[in-house]
């Protein structure tokens, strides 16, 4: 075998392998692209199924304290009734602009036999107090507190402010996220019942 011949010889054998690695190469970014393709379409799926409550849905139960921590309230003991459960925070702008225009419609709210819960979601009693001192606006439906997020998570709440319809049976008719202007908290309020 000639110097030329050898060299030759070597040169096919790195150029086999070489395209040998370009195969295994491509062979194993082909099986990661398709095991990231069921990765994303299985957290697609997920998303449609992500635990959130919508209409059509049963209510869940809760037991709720007041923020004076003075009377339990249970989503159950008030079937038969109309409903609006509003979820909030003080960390919300929308909520503090919509909470004087839910207070001027209270009344006419129970004379409608609606009742309307506003849960605090996951702060503290002494940060909700403060917060609604500061409104300036003396509040006179219930303020619940979920200190735990535990009705949050059960309802899977991800914005706020968002609103509950939940008709006398214990049914979700509707769910509204954004501020409550008086409009929309009439509408909301002749849904449930």
């Amino acid at each position: 075998m000639t110097k030329d011949q050898n060299k030759d010889d070597r040169m096919e054998q790195a150029v086999a392998k070489k395209k040998k690695r370009s195969f295994w190469r491509l062979m194993i970014m082909t099986v990661v692209l398709f095991a990231g393709a069921i990765t994303v379409m299985q957290l697609f799926d997920q998303a449609g199924n992500d635990g959130r409550i919508e209409a059509g849905d049963e209510a869940p139960n809760f037991k709720l304290v007041t923020l004076d921590g003075s009377t339990l309230y249970e989503r159950n003991n008030y079937e038969g009734k109309g409903m609006l459960l509003n979820f909030w925070g003080t960390f919300c702008e929308p909520c503090k602009k919509e909470m004087p225009v839910v207070q001027e419609n209270y009344a006419t709210l129970q004379d409608m036999g609606v009742d309307f819960w506003a849960v605090n979601v996951g702060e503290t009693p002494l940060r909700v107090d403060n917060f609604i001192n500061d409104l300036g606006v003396g509040l006179d439906y219930p303020i619940l507190m979920d200190t735990k997020s535990e009705v949050e998570g059960a309802y899977g709440i991800y914005n706020l402010p968002v609103t509950f319809v939940i008709d006398g049976e214990g049914n979700v008719i509707e769910k509204y996220e954004g501020e409550l202007s008086k409009e929309k908290l009439m509408e909301l309020a002749e849904k449930s019942l």
